[in-house]
């Protein structure tokens, strides 16, 4: 029965629904308790988390673990509060901590720099980009508007917004899949 299958054993079962239900409840509130304890917002929290199951699931065979998921799904969560901070920082609004107050262990400095890294990384490559392709994934990503409103915005159809970002996500992930296996929580 999937309800005592181990986490690894999840992650390929066939029984893809309730493989995912199972793991979610498995870990979705300790998840949650420690990004509200960091972000402060319940609704920031439930986004973070959500964000980090997702990509769980969609990179689920690509991830290769030990016993358990909790220390992927923790590190996993501290850079998409990172992420978060981030991108409200760059929004102007307030955010509750700076990523510094993040260090939850003797390894998250570390990891902080590897972020920061990358995220230079990223955004060297996003200079890179086309006018039009790097104006599209500003806007979605930096502004966090919907491809709707970046249609509107930009006189185009949501349909080409929609595929610009999608090809985009490609282009950057093929550039930067050499540097770090997080690059999925910064994209």
């Amino acid at each position: 029965m999937l309800t005592t299958a181990d986490d690894k054993s999840l992650l390929t079962a066939k029984a893809e629904q309730t493989a995912f239900r199972i793991l979610y409840n498995r870990y979705w509130e300790q998840l949650y308790r420690k990004a509200l304890s960091r972000l402060g917002n319940s609704t920031d929290a439930e986004d973070v988390v959500q964000e980090v199951f997702i990509s769980l699931w969609r990179n689920k065979h690509s991830i290769e673990i030990k016993d358990t998921l909790s220390p992927y799904l923790f590190t996993a969560l501290r850079y998409c509060i990172i992420k978060t901070i981030y991108r409200k920082g760059k929004k102007g609004q307030y955010v509750p901590l700076s990523p510094d107050e993040l260090q939850c262990d003797e390894n998250f400095s570390e990891e902080l720099l590897e972020y920061k890294d990358l995220q230079q990384a990223v955004n060297r490559e996003i200079n890179d980009l086309p006018e039009r392709m790097r104006e599209i994934y500003r806007l979605s990503r930096y502004e966090n508007l919907s491809a709707g409103e970046i249609a509107q915005r930009l006189h185009i159809s949501e349909q080409t917004v929609k595929n610009t970002i999608s090809a985009t996500l490609r282009k950057l992930r093929l550039k930067l899949s050499h540097l770090s296996s997080w690059l999925i929580f910064i994209l």
